[in-house]
Order: structure tokens, then sequence, then C-alpha cells
């Protein structure tokens, strides 16, 4: 290693898709330790073969002990943690809008897309949260980012899954309140569709080339959020880097977004929040 750590990431879904393309771009910046961490052993070994100041771990983001064994290996091995990447997530397992006959009972769902996308998400952030405070000392800011969707903000007809990205953003949104102050960063990332293995590639072929988002983009930007930089997006919105903190920040072709949250209603409603639940 030619000059210290800048810092230890782990990110989740991080053998495949947008989890590998950003531990890549940061172990090549050679001062990053970088965790991949999977479900897929096999896959885990061959991908981290070549990359630098790379290492796969075994976790099943929905199995809580299973992921904190790891967090905890990485934050002992190390003594700090600054980046996670909470990027592990499935598309639709179950057909909750299917038809069944008359004398059917409807199977139980297979709810594999909620354990996954939301409650791996609150075990990856719970764990996150309590190996950041333990190294708030090394004087290095903590990132939390989160992988939502442009289905975070829009009805779709797969809708486990896009329930579980309209959570995520207000999940993102109200740990980002709680922890401001802390030194932690609470942002998420929001891409349209882009080509990984999530959903195979069949998923592509009817997908006009321009309305993907290029994996290099989205890289781009998720490592402007992480180095807390100057933004500025595709409206001429800039925020500083102090400001860069529960955004969600959708990402079309090659532009992005800062979308806020949902105007008040009126005095009252906002007042009644204020004044209770963002009351924190």
């Amino acid at each position: 290693m030619d000059r210290p750590l800048e810092g230890i990431a782990a990110i989740t879904g991080g053998t495949s898709g947008i989890g590998l393309a950003v531990g890549r771009a940061l172990a090549a910046r050679r001062d990053w330790q970088v965790y991949l961490l999977g479900t897929n052993r096999q896959r885990g070994c061959e991908v981290i073969e070549g990359i630098p100041c790379a290492t796969f771990l075994e976790a099943d983001v929905s199995n809580y002990d299973e992921l904190a064994r790891v967090f905890h290996k990485i934050y002992k091995d190390n003594g700090r943690l600054d980046f996670v990447f909470a990027n592990a997530g499935v598309l639709e397992t179950h057909d909750i809008c299917a038809r069944y006959t008359e004398d059917e009972v409807p199977p139980e769902p297979n709810l594999k897309t909620i354990d996954v996308n939301f409650k791996g998400v609150v075990y990856t952030t719970y764990l996150a949260l309590h190996y950041f405070r333990q190294s708030l000392g090394t004087g290095v800011e903590a990132n939390l980012i989160y992988t939502g969707s442009c289905l975070s903000f829009y009805p779709s007809s797969i809708p486990l899954y896009t329930g579980t990205k309209h959570a995520l953003v207000g999940f993102m949104r109200s740990v980002a309140a709680r922890v401001r102050g802390e030194a932690i960063r609470v942002n998420a990332i929001c891409p349209g569709m882009v080509k990984t293995n999530l959903g195979g590639g069949e998923s592509f072929e009817d997908v006009q080339h321009q309305l993907l988002v290029p994996m290099e983009y989205l890289v781009d930007v998720t490592l402007l959020l992480l180095d807390g930089r100057e933004m500025i997006d595709a409206k001429g919105t800039r925020i500083s880097a102090l400001e860069a903190w529960g955004r969600a920040v959708e990402i079309s072709g090659t532009n992005y977004y800062f979308r806020e949250q949902l105007e008040w209603p009126d005095d009252k409603m906002q007042t009644t929040l204020s004044e209770t639940f963002l009351a924190v």
C-alpha cells in the first residue's frame, strides 16, 4: 500500500451489478479496503481475483446473525468502518395480484423481495450506524448510501419491488434526519434501468440503449455522494457538501436529479409533524 487507507467500505450485493462496479472503482483508488458481501461464495471468490484491496465475505442481508458477524469482523480487523453501500436487492418474488379459483386457498406468498430489499436494508443500517459510531474518532466522516430505484417515486406492475423501493426512500430520509450532526451522511441513488443481472438479460432486449443508465455514470454519481463534493443536477440545482445528506438522487440516462420530499399540504400538517414525529 503506497499511502494510508482513506477508508474501509462494506458493500452488500457486492459480487455483481452496481455493487461490484462501485467496489471496483473504490478499490482502483488503492486507498480503500473494500469488502464485497454476497451469498454466492464461488462467485465472490472469483470476482475479487484481480481487484486490489478487495475481500469477499459471505452473508445474506436478510439473516441478521450472518450480517452482524460480517460487520463485526470488518470492524475488528480494521478498527473502523467508513462507508456502507446498502445495495443488495432482488426483483419480484411473488405475484400478489395473481388470480385463484373459488375453491383455492391462495398459497403463502414468497416475500423474499421484502426480506432482502427492506428488512435487509434495516439490518444493514442498524449495524452500519453502530460501527460508524465506534469509528468516528478516526476523524473520517462516515457515509451510508442506499440503492433505491426510479420506482422509489412511481407506480409499476411489480408492487412488491416498488413498495420496498418507496419504503427505502422514506426510511433513508428519516434515518438521515435522526443522525444529522453525528458526522454520518445518509443518501440514496435511485437509478432508472441499469444493465445488470438483477432481472436477467431478457429485461433489456426491448429497452432502447439510450434509455439505460450507463454503469460508469451511475458509479460516478455514487462516488460524488461518497466524496462529499459539490453537485449540480440536470435542472441546475446546486448543493454543497454540507447539503449532501438525506438526498434521493434520481438518475435517468446521463442526468441526475435531486428529488425533494412532497410539499406540505398546509401549515397545520407541517406544524403537526414538526412538533411530534420530526422533533427528535
